[in-house]
């Protein structure tokens, strides 16, 4: 498993997503995205499941010292 840590709206967030047989898998406490890897690298499909995750409420922000 990989990390992808994203800033959006001033918060930043984090989840850990694995590819395997050509599906990457974000996954959080609170649930999970997977898509089909398409043309895009791994790191930006993570990124753009993490947001998915975030505007469906799933995933709650990092705390920040």
């Amino acid at each position: 498993m990989d990390i992808i840590e994203i800033e959006q709206d001033g918060q930043k967030y984090s989840a850990e997503y694995v590819l395997d047989e050509n599906v990457i898998t974000v996954l959080c406490n609170s649930g999970q995205e997977s898509t089909h890897l398409g043309g895009m690298s791994e790191e930006a499909t993570a990124r753009t499941l993490l947001r998915t995750l975030i505007r469906k409420g799933n995933i709650e922000p990092i705390a920040t010292e």
